[in-house]
C-alpha cells in the first residue's frame, strides 16, 4: 500500500497564482482553501499512517493464524499416530490374551491326561506287586515298568511347570502392556486437551484477523475519502488561481517578476548549510559535540526552528533543508535506529537514538535504508530525499527527552 500524499506542489502553484491580481474576497476564499489542504493533507498523512499499522497488524494475524493452523496440524498428525499405537496395542493384548487361553487349555489337558497316569500308575504299582508275590515274576521287569512309569509322570510335571512359567510371563507382558495402554490413553487425553485449546486459539486469532480487515476496508475507504476531497480542493484551488489570473493582467506581470526572485515554494531560502563533518575522536558523545555535528544534508535552510508554518497556528519544532529528490540523508552522529516507517504529515520518518536522551528525526523521505534496532555511525546514509516537487527537501529535528531544541545550536553553519 503506498498511498503518500504529495501536495505541496499544486498548493505552492496555486498560492503563486492567487498572488497575481486577486481581489479580498477571493483572496479570503484561497486562504479558507489553502487552510482546509494543509489540515486535510495532515490528517491523510495520518489515515495513511494508521492504515500501515493496520496492514502490518493484519498479515502479522495472518502469520499467528497460520502458525496457529500448523500447530493444529501437528497436534492431529499425533493423535492419529497415538491411535495408531493405542490399536496396536489392543491388538497385542488381544493376541496375547489368545495365547494366555491356549496355555491355560494346554494345562488343564496336561493335569487331565497326568492325574489319570498316576491314577493308572498306582493301580497297575499295586497290581504288580501283588503278582509279584502271587506268581513270583521276575522282578527286573516290574521294576522297568515301574520306572518307565515314573518317568512318564514326571516328565508331564516338568511340561505343567513350564506351562505355568509362560503363563506367568503372559502375566508380567499383560501388565506392562496395560501400563503402556494406560500411558498411551493419558497422552491421548493430553493431545485431545490441546486439540481444543488450539483449535480455540484459533477461533480467536480467525475472529481477530476479521476485525482487523474491516479495519483495514475502513482505513481504505477512509484514504480514498480524504484523497477524493483533496482532488476536489485542489480543483477548487486551480480554479480560484484562473479566475485570478484573469482579472487583473498587469498586477500579474508584477508579481510573475517577484515569483522569479523567488524559489517556487513561495519561501525564502536561508543560509546554507553542510553536512561535512567537523573532525571529532571516536566514541565522543553526542553532549559534547555543540556546534561541531553535521547537518544531515547540504543545502539552504527553507524553514527555520520557531518560525511560524503556513498556516500561522503552528510553529516548525525542526527545520527544512533545501534539496533534491534522491540526495543522501546522513546520521548526524553515532546511535541507534528506533524508528522507520511513516508517520502523519513528516511522510517516511527514520528517528535515531543517540544515548543521553537526544535523537535526531528526518523526515520527508522517499526511501529508508535502515531498520529499527540497526546500529549507525556518524554520516552514515540512512535515508534518500523524497520527491516533493519546488517543495522538496529534508524535515530535520533534534530532541532531548522528548523535548525538540534549536539544531543550529548543535550543527556548524
Amino acid at each position: 500500500m503506498s498511498i503518500v500524499p504529495n501536495i505541496l506542489l499544486p498548493v505552492g502553484l496555486a498560492v503563486v497564482l492567487l498572488l497575481c491580481g486577486i481581489t479580498p474576497a477571493r483572496a479570503d476564499e484561497a486562504a479558507h482553501a489553502k487552510s482546509r489542504l494543509e489540515r486535510l493533507t495532515e490528517e491523510l498523512g495520518q489515515a495513511v499512517g494508521t492504515l500501515r499499522k493496520q496492514l502490518f497488524e493484519r498479515d502479522n494475524l495472518r502469520e499467528r493464524l497460520a502458525e496457529a493452523d500448523r500447530q493444529v496440524a501437528q497436534v492431529n498428525a499425533r493423535l492419529r499416530q497415538t491411535q495408531a499405537e493405542v490399536n496396536a496395542v489392543e491388538q497385542r493384548l488381544r493376541e496375547l490374551r489368545t495365547q494366555q487361553e491356549a496355555a491355560q487349555a494346554d494345562i488343564e489337558r496336561r493335569r487331565h491326561t497326568l492325574a489319570r497316569s498316576l491314577a493308572l500308575a498306582a493301580r497297575g504299582g499295586a497290581g504288580d506287586r501283588l503278582k509279584l508275590l502271587l506268581k513270583q515274576q521276575d522282578p527286573t521287569v516290574l521294576a522297568r515298568h515301574l520306572r518307565y512309569q515314573r518317568y512318564l509322570a514326571q516328565a508331564q510335571v516338568t511340561r505343567l511347570e513350564t506351562l505355568q512359567a509362560q503363563l506367568d510371563r503372559f502375566a508380567e507382558r499383560e501388565l506392562q502392556i496395560a501400563a503402556d495402554a494406560d500411558t498411551l490413553a493419558q497422552r491421548q487425553q493430553d493431545l485431545e486437551r490441546q486439540q481444543q485449546q488450539l483449535a480455540a486459539r484459533r477461533e480467536e486469532r480467525k475472529a481477530l484477523l476479521a476485525r482487523a480487515e474491516e479495519q483495514v476496508n475502513r482505513g481504505e475507504q477512509r484514504v480514498q475519502a480524504l484523497e477524493k476531497d483533496r482532488r476536489e480542493l485542489n480543483a477548487l484551488l486551480r480554479d480560484i488561481a484562473r479566475r485570478a489570473a484573469r482579472e487583473r493582467e498587469r498586477e500579474q506581470e508584477r508579481q510573475r517578476a517577484r515569483r522569479d526572485k523567488t524559489p517556487a515554494d513561495g519561501a525564502k531560502l536561508g543560509p546554507l548549510v553542510s553536512a561535512e563533518p567537523t573532525p571529532t575522536l571516536s566514541g565522543q558523545r553526542f553532549s559534547a559535540l555543540r556546534r561541531r555535528l553535521p547537518w544531515p544534508i547540504s543545502g539552504r535552510l527553507k524553514a527555520n526552528y520557531g518560525s511560524s508554518r503556513a498556516s500561522g497556528r503552528t510553529r516548525w519544532d525542526g527545520v527544512v533543508i533545501d534539496a533534491k529528490p534522491g540526495a543522501s540523508v546522513r546520521s548526524i552522529h553515532a546511535g541507534k535506529v528506533v524508528y522507520a516507517d511513516v508517520l502523519g504529515g513528516y511522510g517516511l520518518l527514520v528517528i535515531v537514538d543517540h544515548g543521553e536522551g537526544y535523537m535526531s528525526l528526518y523526515g520527508y523521505n522517499d526511501a529508508v535504508l535502515k531498520r529499527p534496532g540497526q546500529r549507525v555511525r556518524g554520516g552514515e546514509v540512512i535515508a534518500t530525499v523524497g520527491d516533493r516537487g519546488d517543495a522538496s527537501g529534508v524535515y530535520f529535528e533534534i530532541r532531548h527527552r522528548g523535548k525538540p531544541v534549536n539544531p543550529a545550536a548543535w550543527c556548524g553553519s
